[in-house]
């Protein structure tokens, strides 16, 4: 299966199951690097709005 495949069926997945699958993955990624989940916790608490991108700015990157 390809990447391009893999995404496309994810795309057609109920949402539920893609915010599970997220999790998941985010686990994953803090399981093999342990600095991941202070840098998400610093960027979070990061409250200067030029490091913000507006709901509207990020749906039109992700348009695609």
């Amino acid at each position: 299966m390809t990447l391009q495949e893999i995404k496309e069926a994810l795309q057609k997945m109920p949402e539920e199951q893609q915010d599970h699958l997220a999790a998941y993955l985010l686990h994953l990624r803090h399981l093999r690097d342990p600095g991941a989940r202070q840098e998400l916790t610093r960027r979070i608490a990061d409250r200067g709005s030029s490091h913000w991108v507006s709901l509207d700015q990020l749906k039109e990157h992700w348009k695609e």
